[in-house]
């Protein structure tokens, strides 16, 4: 039998388990673009998809979540590696 999350609500409304999910995702993805990416930045994208995803099922939301900001950490991440390519400082080897 699969349990249902613990459906309380934290102070800010937000249902419980998803305060502890959250930082589960934070740290899922951290793991993944710490080398591309600031902490700062990946708790922000995973904070705004949180809000942008608010009125879907409950029990979705983790997954929802993650999902979302995963797609948008790639494309943050490709847009700064792209970046540091085009402001790279480029040798010229001369023979």
């Amino acid at each position: 039998m699969t349990a249902l999350p613990d459906s309380r609500l934290s102070s800010d409304g937000e249902p419980d388990y998803h305060d502890r999910s959250f930082a589960d995702i934070v740290e899922r993805l951290f793991r993944e673009y710490e080398d591309r990416l600031s902490l700062t930045a990946i708790v922000e994208v995973v904070r705004e998809s949180r809000q942008h995803l608010r009125g879907s099922p409950v029990g979705a939301l983790p997954e929802l979540t993650e999902r979302l900001a995963h797609e948008r950490l790639e494309r943050l991440a490709q847009a700064a590696t792209a970046d540091s390519l085009a402001s790279a400082p480029h040798l010229t080897v001369l023979s």
